[in-house]
């Protein structure tokens, strides 16, 4: 049970990114309403659901349920909204490509402490690069794959050099937490619990039990006077349904657990406290494993595709936070500058369920007596879909895609099972169907190219980090090439037009939704929060949401 507290009374380096660092602009109108200007003090508390807290902060480890906690310890070269297709410069302030795109030189703020004080320099990120190099386990993205070298410039500054151009690679290494040298190098950073850990954050660890973790603020941070709430506390939520009932009771101020009902339980208590935000993430995909018949066959995808009601797998498995997305892949927040209304209608979603069936007659599929169809092996169309118990809403989305794909003619039985379980089900390629989030980055490449690439691939039996269907296509290899060598964004969206047209014409997974997130929030007791008329940032709360919470305070 938690424990109430007592609380007193993308424009790269542009201007765009300037004015997201600003104060709030909302703030004014707030305190003309009577609410105090933003100062130290209070504290929140935000609700995460995956059981007892594990007692490891290390950043880089797989392993633990901390991550979204680490995040507010560690900070990353740059901050990256998924929504918006921003960037904030974070520890970074610039970057620049040099040598044809194969050298990238990155700028460094200046006057940032770590938690305990020491100043933050160029060594530390060349360190821990270089420690990603000697264990490969911790490189979560690849980084080494695409580098030659890493070398400082000057103590606030560093150079990489890279074996080829990839525009992608600026994503990938300014999303990476930078960790000190001087508490890293003598540890190895793959079994190294980091239970005391020592960050740029604004928060440090305050303390840690199974039930709750508790930050305090780092009183070094370079934002100062930000972070202006002093304490953030994280209570153990066991699953979705416990974090809401917190939400519900006042006893969580901020969480991003699915919940079909917050509108009616949450929103409606109090409209004028209690708010929804949303944020898009990639795609939800039917991923489907093409090393099985007849599932290899194109036909029996698009007609599974066109036996799907995405509008009523949005509406009942969602509860309307998401909506169809087009098969070519492309999530509606970032269409209007990845896609055309073209391109997007060109490739919209059907659903027919009649034509659905006779495409598959018509391929030599035939009605069996009890009403599942026979392969033309004449063996019964009998198929499972995998997803895991905890999250209540994949569970009913598999519920309805087995009914609708039944009615049909294709028997899907459903096998419901723990969530590391399903993991590596899909990741091992053990599985028929499965639902499951893509990836997802600044634009729509990020999640399209490893859902289709071989290079996160893996033989059968062996864990794949995203193509779990084990497509492989020669094309997909060449578009991703050419993307990753090109700087305009003319290019980049030509190359993101034809993965795109890939995918709508093979469906090697089945897109299905646009993820969005819904999370829930409450300024009753906390201001500063995104609002219509200033949407700075996500709401989310995914992964450390650091640039929301060193602005909000106590009112």
């Amino acid at each position: 049970m938690i424990h109430r507290r007592f609380r007193a009374k993308r424009m790269i380096g542009g201007l765009g990114a300037v004015l997201l660092l600003g104060v709030v602009t909302s703030t004014s109108g707030a305190m003309a309403a009577g609410v105090p200007a933003p100062h130290v003090g209070g504290s929140i508390t935000i609700g995460y659901s995956g059981g007892s807290w594990m007692d490891t902060f290390n950043p880089y480890s797989p392993a633990g349920n901390t991550a979204s906690i680490t995040g507010d310890i560690y900070e990353p070269l740059v901050e990256w909204s998924y929504n918006k297709g921003l960037d904030i410069p974070w520890l970074a302030t610039s970057w620049k490509w040099g040598q044809h795109g194969t050298q990238l030189t990155v700028q460094l703020r200046k006057g940032v402490k770590w938690s305990n004080g020491r100043p933050f320099t160029s060594q530390d990120v060349v360190f821990t690069l270089n420690m990603m190099k000697k264990y490969p386990s911790i490189d979560l993205n690849a980084l080494w794959s695409y580098m030659k070298s890493v070398r400082p410039m000057g103590p606030y500054a560093f150079r990489v050099t890279l074996n080829q151009p990839n525009n992608t690679f600026l994503y990938y290494l300014t999303g990476t937490n930078i960790a000190p040298e001087f508490q890293w190098k003598n540890v190895n950073p793959v079994t190294y619990q980091d239970a005391h850990p020592i960050g740029t954050g604004p928060f440090m660890l305050q303390s840690y039990n199974p039930q709750e973790i508790t930050l305090t603020r780092n009183p070094h941070y370079w934002q100062a006077p930000k972070p202006y709430l002093k304490t953030v506390y994280f209570p153990a939520e066991m699953s979705n349904s416990t974090a809401v009932l917190g939400l519900d009771s006042g006893q969580i101020d901020w969480s991003g657990m699915f919940d079909p009902n917050l509108k009616k339980t949450f929103v409606a208590k109090s409209p004028i406290n209690n708010h929804l935000g949303y944020t898009s993430f990639g795609l939800i995909v039917l991923n489907l494993n093409l090393h099985r018949y007849p599932l290899n066959l194109l036909v029996v995808r698009k007609a599974m595709s066109e036996a799907l009601n995405r509008q009523a797998l949005g509406k009942i498995a969602e509860a309307g936070y998401a909506t169809p997305v087009a098969l070519n892949g492309i999530n509606s927040s970032m269409a209007a500058k990845w896609s055309t209304p073209a391109l997007q209608k060109k490739y919209r979603a059907v659903y027919n369920p009649t034509a659905a069936k006779a495409m598959l007659l018509k391929a030599g599929f035939k009605m069996g007596a009890n009403g599942v169809l026979l392969t033309p092996r004449g063996k019964p169309f009998d198929v499972s879909i995998v997803e895991p118990s905890g999250a209540t809403d994949y569970v009913t989305m598999a519920s309805q895609i087995s009914s609708e794909l039944g009615a049909i003619g294709i028997h899907v039985t459903t096998d419901i099972t723990s969530g590391s379980n399903y993991s590596i089900k899909l990741e091992k390629g053990n599985f028929w169907m499965g639902v499951r989030w893509t990836p997802f980055g600044p634009n729509p490449f990020y999640s399209l190219n490893p859902i289709m690439n071989t290079n996160y691939s893996a033989p059968y039996g062996h864990p794949a980090s995203a193509n779990f269907g084990r497509y492989a296509n020669p094309a997909v290899q060449r578009v991703a090439q050419e993307f990753e060598r090109s700087f305009t964004f003319a290019g980049q969206k030509r190359y993101i037009d034809q993965l795109g047209s890939i995918m709508a014409a093979q469906l090697p997974e089945i897109p299905l939704l646009n993820r969005v997130l819904p999370s829930a929030y409450s300024s009753l007791h906390i201001a500063g929060w995104p609002t219509k008329a200033n949407p700075y940032w996500d709401t989310h709360t995914y992964n450390g949401p650091i640039v929301v919470l060193t602005r909000l305070y106590y009112k």
